[in-house]
């Protein structure tokens, strides 16, 4: 059974933001922030802009895409780190704002921070597979922004804010064969990339001026985690998979960072045109970045037929993962 992409759609917010301006927020030089992140631009929320409301209108603009209707859904899987509210969920919020209590298939929220997307489609081929469901739609939204704070500028130039949004069905003929998916977690680096307060840990009971509402990340600790471990990631999964990783078509990452994306070609010789990069001009998205780069590729008008894609990422844990696509 193959898995048929009926649609990719993309949700940016209008507010287009430059480096040079978070520099001026940071009150640092001109041009640090795009030197040292390699982002140029990144989309912030303005107004009371919320993530389901990036979720539903990025779903309906792949339903139209697809030319479907929410009862045409059997399964809706939010996959993301963020939230509107600790309960409910995200997916049934995305949902309510999209149809209504005639349409009543199942709703469910994946959080594996930026793996959030891989870890939603590993379980939607797995219900695709057995055939419980037809067709599902997979949702990730998120707003870093009012996660960031100027103190710490290296993270606060980094991320941006957007939604993507994938509407997959299985099929006897079309599509693509989800031949791989692998996922090895390395819990020193549990901690490398946190928000300390807002969990029973530690609840919502500080100022807003403390510090720890904010995103913090250690990102040497985790480039140096990622890059002792990588190497014998991707060997494994070059020995489990039959192919090289200079193999494949296109390779799409989690865009981490300049550094990760460098690193990345340099270390396995792979071409520029192999590596599809979003860094540059949407920012680290979380969860939202590894669609991202698919909804790039497919508005450009990219043939998947006969390709051979790999999606790879990592995730705050720290997570490694990998999913092969071969159309």
């Amino acid at each position: 059974m193959k898995i048929n992409i009926l649609a990719i759609a993309k949700y940016l917010p209008q507010n287009r933001i430059a480096s040079s301006t978070l520099d001026q927020i940071a009150k640092g030089k001109i041009g640090r922030i795009e030197k040292n992140t390699g982002v140029q631009f990144r989309h912030h929320i303005s107004g009371n802009e919320t993530i389901c409301e990036m979720g539903a209108s990025v779903l309906k603009n792949a339903l139209q895409v697809a030319e479907l209707a929410p009862k045409d859904i059997d399964l809706l899987l939010f996959a993301g780190a963020c939230f509107d509210y600790p309960v409910p969920h995200n997916s049934v919020l995305i949902k309510s704002k999209i149809t209504d209590d005639s349409v009543n298939f199942n709703c469910i929220d994946i959080h594996t921070t930026c793996l959030s997307f891989l870890s939603a489609l590993e379980i939607a081929h797995l219900y695709l597979q057995t055939q419980k469901y037809k067709r599902i739609a997979i949702v990730c939204s998120e707003i870093s922004s009012l996660t960031l704070t100027p103190k710490d500028e290296k993270v606060f130039g980094l991320f941006g804010d957007g939604a993507a949004a994938m509407v997959i069905e299985s099929s006897p003929e079309k599509g693509y064969l989800p031949t791989h998916t692998v996922f090895k977690n390395y819990p020193s680096g549990a901690l490398y990339a946190q928000v300390p307060i807002g969990g029973i840990n530690r609840g919502f009971y500080n100022t807003p001026e403390d510090d720890d509402y904010y995103f913090k990340m250690d990102g040497k600790s985790l480039i140096r985690l990622t890059t002792k471990h990588l190497p014998a990631f991707i060997d494994e999964l070059e020995k489990n998979t039959g192919y090289k990783i200079t193999d494949f078509d296109k390779i799409i990452t989690h865009q981490t960072s300049r550094y990760g994306n460098e690193y990345l070609r340099k270390t396995f010789k792979l071409t520029d045109s192999q590596v599809v990069e979003t860094l540059a001009f949407y920012g680290n998205c979380i969860s939202a970045s590894l669609p991202l780069g698919l909804a790039y590729l497919w508005d450009d008008g990219y043939g998947f037929e006969g390709k051979k894609i790999l999606l790879l990422g990592t995730g705050a844990g720290l997570t490694i993962g990998a999913m092969v696509l071969v159309f």
